[in-house]
């Protein structure tokens, strides 16, 4: 007779059309079926569907209740707080179906995108608690953290940290940041990012005078409309200047919600220079399809964080655009420090000679890019030989 499958349950905010997080789980997806091929997989994410079909794993939506705009607001506030206790003994349930319960990457503690703290935060916690009271394995597997200026969020990611069995970080800031939230923990590793375990695109020609933008409609939460506008203008600003200067450019996304802006930024900089003008919008809604992208370029302009892990993946000099310091400490490591600025405050003048000098970075730049991945992928290996005596058999 055949000993039991290993049950792993793979938990996170995938299935929402962020192509980074998507990237991260088809990255661990894979190296979870090479390493334990008979383990039987079961997804728990926010978009059960959509990750059924882009990753051909059978999921559970998350939450019990999911807003879907049609209620008044008053029934919608009761409905969403009567899901949240029904949460409990659902979660209860799901999670005793499981052997191992797996939080693969992406930024799950990270709070810069205004997480709200009876949304993820509640449901990691609910999870990780729940498996732990089911006797069930827990990981957090290289996953990125900040610290909450919220304390039912700064609370909730203490003690989803505590419970966990496996613990990682993808960079040590990370692993400071929950220290200083009032979780340390002696045994938290540090690994590179999980997408750096896809596979790097294949050599396509490169445009030298091509650049690739990446758009993110960044809010701020005090004043989003102002915010996504003065964006707006400061890359159509940007797009018209490397055209005016003799370059290409093609704008990519890092969430499918990213399109609309970037198809914006595209027509207003054609008004502005001309329907001929040599600006495009990439409509590339996967990883693979934005390392391609990168692959084809001279120059990537990022401001996702899986944009930057695009470009280096790709081998192409980045620029970094970004709303966290991660894309600053990510490029700091693959040797390409200082070429980083905030997306909420761009000089465009030196964003542009950031860009020329990526443009003509030399050998030296190739060169420590790729010994930095190769030393990625070691450090991934050693990563999933440790998560093996979580996962089991």
């Amino acid at each position: 007779m055949s000993p039991p499958r290993t049950r792993v349950g793979v938990f996170g905010y995938f299935g929402m059309g962020n192509i980074g997080n998507e990237g991260t789980l088809a990255a661990f997806l894979s190296a979870l079926r090479s390493r334990h091929p008979g383990a039987d997989v079961h997804a728990f994410v926010a978009g059960p569907a959509e990750v059924e079909q882009e990753h051909g794993v059978p999921a559970t939506r998350l939450m019990a209740y999911r807003p879907a705009g049609t209620l008044p607001r008053a029934a919608d506030l009761v409905v969403k707080a009567l899901s949240r206790v029904w949460d409990v003994p659902r979660t209860f349930r799901a999670m005793g179906s499981l052997d191992v319960l797996v939080v693969p990457g992406t930024g799950v503690l990270e709070t810069a995108l205004l997480t709200q703290p009876w949304s993820l935060p509640y449901w990691m916690f609910l999870a990780v608690a729940c498996s732990r009271l089911r006797g069930r394995r827990v990981a957090l597997v290289a996953v990125g953290a900040e610290p909450a200026r919220d304390r039912v969020t700064r609370t909730l990611h203490a003690w989803t940290v505590r419970l966990a069995h496996h613990v990682s970080y993808r960079d040590t800031a990370s692993r400071a940041a929950m220290a200083e939230s009032g979780a340390p923990r002696g045994d938290a590793l540090v690994y590179p990012d999980l997408a750096f375990g896809l596979p790097a695109p294949a050599p396509r020609p490169r445009r030298r005078d091509l650049v690739v933008l990446g758009v993110m409609r960044y809010d701020v939460e005090d004043d989003p409309d102002g915010a996504v506008e003065r964006y707006a203008s400061t890359m159509t600003d940007l797009v018209c200047a490397l055209v005016g200067s003799g370059r290409a450019v093609r704008t990519i996304v890092g969430d499918l919600a990213d399109l609309p802006l970037a198809r914006e930024i595209v027509a207003r900089s054609q008004s502005r220079a001309g329907r001929s003008c040599p600006v495009e919008a990439c409509d590339a809604a996967t990883m693979g399809a934005l390392l391609d992208e990168a692959a084809g370029a001279g120059v990537v302009v990022a401001s996702r964080f899986h944009h930057v892990v695009a470009g280096v993946l790709a081998g192409t000099p980045v620029v970094s655009l970004g709303y966290a310091e991660k894309n600053a400490r990510l490029l700091a490591e693959v040797g390409l420090a200082g070429a980083s600025q905030r997306i909420d405050d761009i000089d465009l003048g030196r964003l542009l000679t950031e860009i020329d000098r990526a443009a003509s970075s030399g050998p030296a730049v190739s060169d420590a890019t790729a010994e930095a991945l190769e030393r990625f992928r070691k450090e991934l290996d050693d990563l999933y030989e440790v998560l093996s005596t979580v996962v089991g058999d």
